[in-house]
């Protein structure tokens, strides 16, 4: 055990290094106002609070959660239970431990690299522990925190499949990939990456191939068929109301393309060359799997994975917000792809560098120094101008100092009990996070049956945060429109307004 324990050290100090600086900056971005809280996040904390406490995976108004994937908030609660503090004050924690995760098993997959060398995996472990992608992620209570280490858990699992090729192997795979899935739906892509790399492995015979599919596929998909049935038994729903979307499949490309620039130097603010490097990279992975497929003798590696895993989430994340509604593709959304796709890009430099002469090697290091330190700026740029505000005001979200300290909520936090009826706001989950006030989200503009609950109630409160405008919510033109105001309480950020039943025909 301490001889193993040596070896690891041995292998992977840089790591190791590396995610402890990590860490130290989670410590640091999360120092101020603590954890960065988004909707999202109180969605999942307060499931997990309720599954601990009620055994039940409900929201603060009691209804069953069924926006979300259950395996997040149950993660949570599970940490919840052990450990007995609440996720918001553990996140920081939990966090920073799966980023560390994160940066160790980066570590341990590039080493299975064809041609690895350790000033490649140096630059790139830098990378990883300073990245901005990566710190807004683990600065958060987000589902994504989990799901970027199970993507590389999953990429590990199959690393275990391609040495020992047993039933268990394949079913360890599967139960990454089952777990990935219902922690977020975009797990789907591993389900299909999964199947994908059992399906063109050459080396096994056809019976035993389908056999193996299909403990892949049915282990793989048995949790979440076990949420979305417990979703429609609950809500009717599978996955709570969707949209379609807005954008196209050339909107998200550029906003992938915007988002490249900032996680890349040189692209800048050129949104179409960012979205042209993305489809380079695309085509590559492509070409690098069909050329695998045909080279058998090159297919049981890591990096075939790695080319799946990217290729897929690509498709999967342009296709998928071309036809749900979706916000515009972020930092957060493609972080998934962030470690692949760095190592789509850059995975065959060592090895194209060693095989050139020496004067040529010497001159190719120097380049790809200077590209590597390219990288480093950006990110230093990037993480200076995040760490102005944050150290004045906290993470932006619920926890940053203009919610914490805002009027409206002071308010609020005052006069509690001249709330009484039914209460709808823009922002309902952080009114509930920062004053315990339950209410409703405004009803979606293009939902009949929720415009139809909101006018039903003949009195009702509506309180508004300037900050908390979703343009897919109705707003209040709609609301005088349909009701009449009795009462306005007007803050620097926001308002409380008290509306009654008008003869304005509905």
């Amino acid at each position: 055990m301490k001889k193993s324990i040596l070896t690891f050290v041995q292998f992977h100090w840089d790591a190791i290094i590396a995610s402890v600086v990590g860490c130290i900056a989670i410590y640091y971005l999360t120092r101020f106002g603590g954890i960065g809280i988004s909707p999202d996040s109180v969605g999942y904390s307060v499931a997990a609070m309720n599954l601990k406490e009620h055994a039940a995976l409900i929201d603060f108004n009691g209804l069953p959660l069924v926006d979300f994937p259950a395996g997040y908030p149950i993660f949570l609660g599970i940490n919840y239970f052990i450990i007995g503090v609440p996720p918001v004050p553990l996140a920081p924690f939990i966090n920073a431990g799966l980023y560390a995760g994160v940066i160790i098993m980066s570590s341990m997959i590039m080493r299975s690299f064809n041609g690895i060398t350790r000033w490649y995996s140096i630059a790139i472990l830098i990378m990883l522990a300073s990245s901005p992608c990566l710190w807004e992620v683990y600065g958060m209570i987000w589902s994504e925190t989990l799901f970027l280490f199970l993507v590389l858990l999953f990429l590990l699992a199959w690393k275990n499949y391609c040495e020992h090729k047993t039933s268990a192997t394949i079913f360890l795979f599967a139960l990454v990939a089952a777990v990935a899935f219902v922690t977020r739906f975009a797990g789907i892509t591993l389900i299909a990456t999964g199947a994908a790399l059992l399906f063109f492995d050459g080396t096994v015979p056809v019976w035993k191939k389908i056999k193996n599919l299909l403990l892949f596929l049915l282990t793989g998909v048995s949790l979440v068929v076990i949420n979305v049935i417990r979703n429609h038994c609950s809500s009717g729903t599978l996955s709570g109301v969707r949209e379609k979307a807005l954008r196209t499949v050339a909107d998200n490309l550029l906003d992938i393309g915007a988002v490249l620039g900032g996680w890349f130097p040189f692209i800048g603010e050129h949104q179409l060359a960012g979205a042209i490097v993305f489809c380079l990279l695309v085509a590559a992975a492509l070409i690098q799997i069909i050329y695998r497929i045909i080279q058998q003798q090159f297919y049981l590696r890591n990096e075939t994975a790695v080319y799946g895993f990217f290729l897929v989430y690509s498709v999967f994340i342009v296709a998928v917000s071309s036809i749900s509604r979706f916000e515009e593709l972020s930092s957060r959304l493609l972080s998934p792809m962030y470690i692949p796709m760095i190592w789509v890009g850059t995975m065959w430099i060592p090895k194209f560098i060693n095989q050139k002469a020496k004067t040529m090697r010497v001159v190719l290091f120097l380049v790809t120094s200077v590209f590597f330190l390219a990288f480093f700026k950006n990110q230093y740029q990037q993480n200076a101008g995040n760490w102005e505000g944050i150290a004045y005001a906290g993470i932006p979200g619920y926890s940053e100092k203009q919610w914490r300290q805002s009027p409206t909520i002071q308010y609020i936090n005052a006069h509690k009990d001249s709330l009484n009826g039914a209460i709808y706001s823009d922002a309902y989950d952080g009114l509930y996070f920062l004053t315990g006030v339950k209410s409703l989200p405004l009803p979606h503009k293009e939902i009949e049956k929720e415009k139809a609950a909101f006018l039903n109630h003949p009195a009702l409160i509506v309180v508004w945060f300037n900050d908390g405008v979703n343009t897919d919510l109705i707003d209040l033109d709609f609301i005088r429109a349909r009701k009449k105001l009795l009462l306005t309480r007007t803050f620097e950020d926001g308002a409380i307004y008290f509306y009654a039943d008008s003869t304005i025909a509905k």
